[in-house]
């Protein structure tokens, strides 16, 4: 996972006393006017100084950092950033300190972007009190755009969280279907009486009470007819592995056409890969590494008797690709490899250059 970066922005004396007491514990760029330049030990952090306005340098590096910490009033901070805010999903999050430190306010993107924690960890290294104004924080209810944030989950849309997060608020009953992924993620414990494996597990009486749903799956297929009309909210857990065998020089629209194809047929859902796998033999093919980097995806190699000790069919067995890589297969061993031993929910596919396979990790507590 990338490392978070994080700025600070300080115009007093008091602040830079705030500001020593942080850096011992959190690493973080400090943005000071010149007249402070001389007074901030520059041995503990990177130090940057302006001379301009400093709305000219919080408009050009704002959306550069992760999250910013500003020692200021909350007012002064809301106009330096009020016309460079674009969506809650791209900004920053923004930590305001009064120059006493006895407050850390969550300003901006507490949920999405990880404000409110960054506020408490702020706040918990100066023994101030943290200030969250966000409803699930205020009334204890789960903030449903951090659900599997810890696991990197993909949330299919999020059109339907201020529906489904007022829903929350006023305390409508709300179930779970969890047919994939790790077992523990924000908030489970609070849904914990009405979580399901599959939709055929749900009972009727339960279907009809339910006033809405989040769907953690690896699929990519419709919601069933009974939630007609009832908000769901669908997160994807990175639980897929795609085992690869292929040819040399083979073309990259070769990987991303049966890739599609193998998606689409078994309705299966791309944001849920979490890597993919091929023979070790193939590390130095720059073709397959751009096919990984294009999508994100982190890839895993395996040696020849690693793949051979999975146990297969015998119909599997490939004598052409044993002779070539010293492997009996390629896709189905990785992918079984890759997906720590869970289930092969895709048996091999192949093109004229390309042979994919899906491995599904098993659920895990």
């Amino acid at each position: 996972m990338r490392k978070e970066t994080w700025a600070a922005v300080l115009i007093s004396r008091a602040g830079l006393r705030l500001i020593e007491r942080l850096r011992p514990h959190k690493v973080f760029d400090l943005w000071v006017p010149d007249r402070l330049s001389d007074a901030v030990l520059r041995s503990i952090g990177p130090t940057y100084t302006y001379n301009g306005p400093l709305k000219d340098v919080v408009r050009e590096k704002f959306h550069a950092y992760d999250h910013w910490i500003f020692v200021m009033s909350l007012g002064a901070v809301v106009r330096l950033i009020a016309p460079i805010l674009r969506d809650k999903y791209s900004d920053p999050s923004v930590t305001v300190l009064d120059d006493a430190g006895q407050y850390a306010i969550c300003l901006l993107s507490c949920h999405v972007r990880g404000g409110n924690q960054a506020t408490y960890d702020v706040a918990k290294i100066l023994q101030a009190i943290p200030v969250m104004t966000t409803g699930s924080e205020s009334l204890g209810v789960p903030a449903l755009d951090m659900i599997g944030k810890e696991w990197e989950w993909s949330l299919d849309s999020s059109a339907m969280i201020p529906v489904m997060s007022r829903m929350m608020l006023d305390n409508e009953p709300i179930g779970v279907i969890q047919e994939s992924g790790p077992m523990h993620w924000n908030y489970r414990d609070y849904f914990a009486s009405r979580i399901y494996h599959s939709w055929t597990a749900v009972p009727q009486s339960v279907m009809d009470e339910m006033k809405g749903w989040i769907w953690i799956t690896h699929r990519q297929v419709s919601p069933p007819h009974a939630t007609l009309n009832k908000p769901i909210l669908i997160y994807h857990p990175k639980v897929l592995t795609v085992g690869i065998g292929f040819s040399r020089n083979t073309p990259l629209e070769d990987f991303e056409q049966l890739l599609v194809q193998i998606f689409r047929e078994h309705h299966l859902a791309v944001d849920s890969v979490a890597q993919v796998a091929t023979i070790d033999i193939k590390q130095g093919d720059l073709t397959f590494k751009i096919f990984a980097t294009s999508h994100g995806w982190p890839i895993v190699y395996y040696s020849a008797a690693e793949l051979n000790a999975i146990v297969f069919d015998q119909a599997t067995h490939n004598p052409h690709v044993f002779r070539a890589t010293g492997a009996m297969a390629v896709a189905e061993p990785a992918a079984i490899l890759g997906a720590q031993g869970g289930n092969l929910i895709v048996r091999k596919v192949k093109s004229d250059r390309v042979t994919m396979a899906v491995g599904l990790v098993r659920a895990f507590g």
